[in-house]
């Protein structure tokens, strides 16, 4: 996922955001079609809620142009920190949508999380763009959130691959639309970049649906902290742009909320 976010930030400074985003889409199909297929066979679309579907599709489109939009504002290692507020805001919304109880631990990990989010986030004190991008990204990560909370409300409506595939169509036609069909010319390499990054985010989803099903809560809930290593590590390295050392000590205060977390609460909920 985070070479998808990566791909859309090289290509986003020559192309419009929302082409990109229909293209990261799209292409994100062609992994998504064959494992649904392969998991629920080829009339996997009969006995579909649709209007679940559809309200699912709506606000994970909403989060991923978000999201998106503040990637191309902000260094990736800046982006990563204030996305894992989403999580932290899944664990708030959760007891109050679905009566889960919130522990001195779980207390703990929210305020400790959000902090640092804040530090990590303090370099846009002086930076209009970045305080933009900051918010960008805070609202998507809040849209991100709700999808979570209302596929564990709603469950029995869908299987993950389902849900999944699903709001990648929508997305597909809802920036179509929103990009109201015009297309800038792209050269056959930032095309086959585009297409590679659909299809990564494509597999990117399909391992995160699988690595759900195989792991245990406590370790599966740790391994998507790893975007905080990668996102320093590719900012590093293809945008030159070193974390600061806020940002240093922002990762650390997540990542910490993370451990926090998944290591002491043991609620079986």
């Amino acid at each position: 996922m985070v070479s998808m976010d990566t791909i859309i930030k090289v290509l986003g400074s020559n192309y419009p955001i929302l082409q990109l985003l229909f293209l990261n889409a799209l292409f994100s199909l062609i992994p998504l079609t064959f494992f649904i297929i392969k998991n629920h066979g080829v009339h996997f679309y009969l006995n579909q809620n649709y209007k679940f579907q559809l309200i699912r599709g709506i606000i994970h489109t909403l989060g991923f142009l978000f999201v998106l939009m503040g990637v191309l504002k902000l260094p990736l290692s800046v982006v990563y920190p204030v996305l894992f507020s989403s999580p932290l805001m899944l664990l708030i919304m959760s007891h109050f949508f679905l009566n889960e109880n919130i522990n001195i631990i779980r207390i703990s990990a929210i305020i400790l999380g959000f902090f640092g989010v804040l530090i990590s986030a303090e370099p846009f004190g002086s930076n209009v763009v970045s305080i933009m991008g900051i918010l960008l990204v805070f609202v998507g990560a809040f849209c991100i959130a709700l999808t979570n909370l209302i596929t564990r409300k709603y469950s029995a409506l869908s299987s993950s691959f389902s849900a999944s595939f699903f709001s990648m169509v929508i997305s597909v036609i809802a920036f179509l639309f929103a990009m109201k069909f015009s297309f800038m010319p792209m050269t056959f390499e930032d095309l086959m970049l585009s297409m590679f990054g659909g299809i990564i985010a494509g597999l990117g989803i399909s391992s995160i649906v699988y690595g759900s099903r195989m792991l245990p809560a406590s370790i599966y809930g740790m391994t998507s902290y790893f975007q905080l290593i990668y996102g320093v590590i590719f900012g590093w390295f293809i945008f030159q742009q070193l974390p600061t050392t806020f940002n240093y000590i922002g990762i650390f205060l997540v990542f910490s909320a993370g451990i926090i977390l998944f290591a002491f609460d043991k609620q079986k909920a």
